[in-house]
C-alpha cells in the first residue's frame, strides 16, 4: 500500500497537470469567434473596453453588415445611416423593450442585456443579428443566447471587437478576467437550470 507522502505528491502532480491545462486551454475556450455574416442589426455589449467595442461596432456597420445597432444596456437603437450624427439616433421606447422583463437580482448583467436584445429584435421584427463585444466575453455570451434564443428563430452570429486595450501587466491581468469569466459562467449555468427568463 503507498504512503500518505506519495499519495499527496500523485494528487499534487494531478492538480498541478489540471491547473496547467486550465491556463493553457482556458482563454482559448473563451474566444469564440464566429465570421461576420449581413444581418439585420448588431448588437453591442457594454464593457470596461467600450470604446474599441464601439469602434469596431460602427466599423461593421459601416462595412454594411447590418442596418441597426442595437445597444441593449442602454435601450439604444441607431440606424446605420445616422451613425455619422448623433442627431439621427433613434431611440427605442424603453417600456416596450423591458415590459415584463422583471429580472431577478442574482440575474448576470450580460444575461439582461440578451434578454434586451431579443425584445429588441421581436420589437423590430429582425430575424438576424451579430452579437459584438471583446473576445474573452464572447463564449459566455454565446452560452447565454443560445439559451435565450430558440433554435432558428434568429440567426445569431457572435463576432469578437479586433482591438484589446492594453494591460500594465497583462499575463495577470489576462488570468483574472480569465478567472471573472469562468465564475460568471458557472454562476449562469446554475440559475438559469432553474429559470431563464
Amino acid at each position: 500500500m503507498p504512503s500518505k507522502k506519495k499519495i499527496l505528491t500523485y494528487l499534487l502532480l494531478v492538480f498541478l497537470a489540471i491547473l496547467f491545462v486550465a491556463l493553457y486551454y482556458g482563454p482559448r475556450y473563451l474566444t469564440y469567434a464566429d465570421k461576420p455574416l449581413r444581418s439585420d442589426a448588431l448588437v453591442l455589449f457594454v464593457g470596461l473596453d467600450n470604446k474599441a467595442r464601439q469602434e469596431d461596432a460602427n466599423r461593421l456597420m459601416s462595412e454594411g453588415y447590418a442596418r441597426y445597432l442595437f445597444i441593449p444596456a442602454y435601450g439604444r437603437i441607431t440606424e446605420a445611416a445616422s451613425l455619422a450624427s448623433p442627431a439621427g439616433a433613434k431611440k427605442a421606447n424603453p417600456e416596450l423593450i423591458i415590459s415584463g422583463l422583471k429580472p431577478r437580482r442574482y440575474f448576470e448583467n450580460t444575461h439582461v442585456e440578451v434578454l434586451e436584445a431579443k425584445r429588441m429584435l421581436e420589437q423590430y421584427g429582425l430575424k438576424s443579428a451579430i452579437f459584438v463585444s471583446s473576445p474573452d466575453h464572447m463564449r459566455r455570451i454565446k452560452i447565454i443566447a443560445e439559451r435565450i434564443f430558440p433554435e432558428e428563430a434568429v440567426r445569431i452570429v457572435f463576432v469578437p471587437i479586433r482591438v484589446e486595450p492594453a494591460h500594465q501587466d497583462p499575463m495577470l491581468s489576462d488570468y483574472r478576467r480569465m478567472g471573472k469569466e469562468y465564475v460568471k459562467i458557472i454562476w449562469f449555468l446554475m440559475y438559469s437550470s432553474f429559470r431563464l427568463t
